[in-house]
Formats: C-alpha cells, sequence, structure tokens
C-alpha cells in the first residue's frame, strides 16, 4: 500500500506488487489473487476509516489507456463527498499528509473484516 500524493478521493492508496510487471496481463495466476485481497483489504480499510459513500477502484493498462507508470498499480479510493473521484488535476500532497493517512488506514489492514 502507498498513499499518493495526489488525493483524487478520500483515502487514495495505491496497491502495487513488489515484483515488477508492467500491466495487469503480466501478473502471474499466484500473484493475481494476492493483489486482489489487497485490494479489497485497502478497499474495505477506507470504507472504515473514512465512511465515503462509495469505493472507486481503478487501473489502466498501457498509454493508450492513460498508465503513467508502467507497473501495474490499482487506486483505491473513498468516494468525494459530490460522488465520483477527481479525475482533473489535484495538488500534491506533502509527505507528511500522506504519513498521516497511512497511520490512519495501517491498522485497519489485514483484519480480515471483509470475509
Amino acid at each position: 500500500m502507498l498513499v499518493t500524493r495526489e488525493q483524487r478521493g478520500v483515502g487514495h492508496v495505491l496497491v502495487v506488487p513488489v515484483a515488477h510487471r508492467p500491466t495487469l496481463l503480466d501478473l502471474t495466476v499466484t500473484e493475481a489473487p494476492l493483489v486482489m485481497t489487497a485490494v479489497i483489504e485497502v478497499a474495505d480499510a477506507i470504507a472504515h476509516a473514512y465512511a465515503p459513500t462509495g469505493i472507486a477502484v481503478w487501473q489502466n493498462n498501457g498509454v493508450s489507456a492513460n498508465q503513467m507508470v508502467p507497473h501495474v498499480h490499482f487506486h483505491v479510493a473513498g468516494t468525494l463527498p459530490e460522488g465520483g473521484t477527481d479525475f482533473g488535476d489535484v495538488p500534491e500532497l506533502p509527505i507528511s499528509d500522506t504519513d498521516v493517512i497511512a497511520e490512519i488506514l495501517r491498522p485497519l489492514l489485514s483484519i480480515g473484516r471483509h470475509r
């Protein structure tokens, strides 16, 4: 889990596998369920920490799909109060602010509420 400096939703986090895989299509059959479990755990933590009305999960593959970083990653964020997430320009948060988000979410991870 990495808290992104570009918060496009509430508690916007990136789920990134350790092994380098350029796109979703490059994940192994062993890695794929582990990554999806992490996405669900992060979504659950965001839901419990921030109580948004929805959770957005998105992932892009290839430049033509707007993939900016050539390493597979999933965006997980609570929806904004007005709904949806912000796909426009957003300010970069200072690291100290992303650390606060991580401190809020970290204790809520891997406690198995979603199962």
